[in-house]
């Protein structure tokens, strides 16, 4: 269901102007009515929901930027939520954009400036050719500014993508400076591999490594063969690194973390906006549940990355070493808007098996890196 998954969207029907209202005007209402019909915390973020709707909707506007502008500073940034947001014709035609060629780079938010970073290169990518660098903000995609500490992940990486062989041009803040470079790239499909994997140890302790980039329609099936194939070598402890994954599909998450849990195991509980819950739950016993098993997470370790470290931490399975991670458990909605724009609403949140919400707070770790110590057979 759509509904569920983290990073992907609903797409609703395209919402009705208003005749009594100039163009402007109607764009603003059907904003406030989307976000009073779906958004999650019912108090608004403790505001008089309705004195923000007459703000923005009385006001007269000379043009559309103004509106879109409005819609963003005077109607949603007071909600508290980045995720809840409005997103401009430009930004919604590269969302839906379905073409996946890129320029092979995984994205995250830098939290303390509120700006998107390259957490990840790929090898043999257009970006990795460039030499693109980890940890570099990126602060304009052909020449749409990022740097407005409103544009999440998802919307630089939609600009990012288009049609093989078209142009890419990115200004980036490189990592440790206020120096900024540009850079234009050719996109074209790059491979990525969301699961890789191996053994690692010597002749009495076999020790199962899997990382995990990225959570997708596959990747619970990928783990599960690369489990496989290491348990048949003899694996006596896991090691699953969830460093720098920023997450993905909701479904996959729940699916991997259930390969490490019996049956019948809360994974994920996820609440709407009255209050009703879903919960998510190992419906078989999993490939091992048995031998010892390590998490490795950090600051970008977020949204269905931490559906699975929320899970496994919570049931006593796992031990989760590294850093803190993201805080991202909630879920949206994208519609459409008349004019081409969009809303993204946020209509859920995610709550770990102890009824923890993880959101804005992160998942605390039990150790370092440092900790990572698989016990004898």
């Amino acid at each position: 269901m759509l509904l569920f998954a983290t990073v992907s969207f609903f797409l609703g029907q395209p919402t009705i102007s208003h005749a009594e209202f100039s163009q402007e005007q109607a764009l603003a209402a059907d904003v406030w009515s989307v976000v009073d019909a779906t958004f999650v915390d019912r108090t608004f973020n403790n505001h008089d929901w309705m004195k923000l709707r007459q703000n923005v909707v009385k006001r007269e506007y000379s043009d559309r930027q103004q509106v879109y502008d409005a819609i963003s500073k005077d109607l949603l940034e007071p909600l508290g939520d980045k995720y809840t947001r409005f997103i401009d014709p430009v930004k919604f035609e590269a969302l839906k954009n379905s073409i996946v060629s890129g320029i092979g780079v995984t994205l995250s938010l830098d939290k303390q400036n509120k700006l998107v970073k390259i957490v990840d290169v790929l090898d043999a990518s257009p970006a990795a050719e460039a030499g693109l660098k980890r940890g570099s903000l990126v602060v304009q995609v052909n020449g749409i500014p990022t740097d407005d500490g409103k544009s999440t992940p998802d919307d630089v990486a939609a600009l990012l993508r288009g049609p093989t062989a078209t142009k890419a041009k990115l200004k980036l803040r490189l990592p440790g400076s206020q120096e900024e470079t540009e850079v234009t790239l050719e996109r074209r499909k790059v491979a990525v591999k969301p699961v890789t994997g191996g053994m690692n140890g010597k002749t009495s302790l076999l020790v199962s490594y899997i990382k995990i980039k990225q959570f997708d329609t596959q990747t619970a099936e990928l783990v599960k063969d690369v489990m496989q194939k290491n348990l048949a070598a003899g694996a006596t402890c896991h090691v699953l690194d969830l460093r720098d994954n920023a997450g993905g599909y909701f479904r996959a998450g729940v699916d991997t973390a259930a390969l490490f849990l019996p049956a019948g195991k809360p994974i994920v509980y996820v609440v709407n906006k009255d209050g009703l819950q879903d919960s998510f739950s190992s419906s078989a016993d999993g490939l091992d549940t048995r031998n010892p098993l390590f998490l490795l997470v950090n600051g970008n370790t977020a949204s269905a990355s931490e559906i699975v470290t929320g899970a496994l931490k919570d049931l006593g399975r796992a031990k989760v070493l590294g850093e803190k991670t993201f805080g991202k458990g909630v879920v949206q909605t994208v519609t459409p808007l008349f004019d081409g724009s969009a809303v993204a609403s946020t209509i859920a949140r995610y709550e770990t098996p102890n009824h923890e919400d993880i959101n804005k707070k992160g998942i605390e770790v039990d150790g370092t890196e440092k900790d990572l110590a698989c016990p004898d057979p």
